[in-house]
């Protein structure tokens, strides 16, 4: 039997203001554009099949959910090595937070031009199931 669904196809993400949005996530992630409409801009990351979809909005809206202790944004971007990419964000001029350890996985969130929570995430050899399991995709 085969698969009911592979893996994540695309994040969607409301934006207020496309040009700048869209200026924007090129300039601080290094993404491509692969469409454009009036409502709606394609990005992905060169070599990767997972897009973005910044999608016009009139006004923000909520990108994460309050757990009563935490803003958990509703999906990550993946790095290899989290102080790299804190220093460069914060090089890019980027708001960021700071870098947290939490069951062996290093974070930290940063925000786009309409206030989108953004978590940045490096799985570590310490946690097991999450970094055993990425291993098998990394392309170094």
């Amino acid at each position: 039997m085969g698969k009911i669904v592979s893996k994540i196809s695309g994040i969607f993400i409301p934006v207020t203001d496309m040009e700048r949005s869209t200026e924007w996530y090129i300039r601080v992630f290094n993404l491509e554009v692969i469409q454009t409409s009036d409502v709606c801009t394609g990005l992905a990351f060169p070599d990767e099949a997972t897009y973005i979809n910044l999608w016009k909005v009139e006004r923000p809206q909520p990108m994460q959910f309050n757990t009563g202790a935490y803003k958990i944004p509703y999906y990550n971007f993946e790095s290899f090595d989290i102080e790299y990419s804190h220093a460069a964000l914060i090089e890019k001029g980027i708001e960021v937070m700071p870098i947290e350890n939490s069951d062996g996985v290093r974070f930290f969130d940063c925000l786009d031009p309409d206030c989108n929570l953004i978590g940045i995430v490096e799985e570590l050899p310490s946690s097991d199931a999450y970094y055993a399991h990425k291993r098998k995709y990394r392309k170094d």
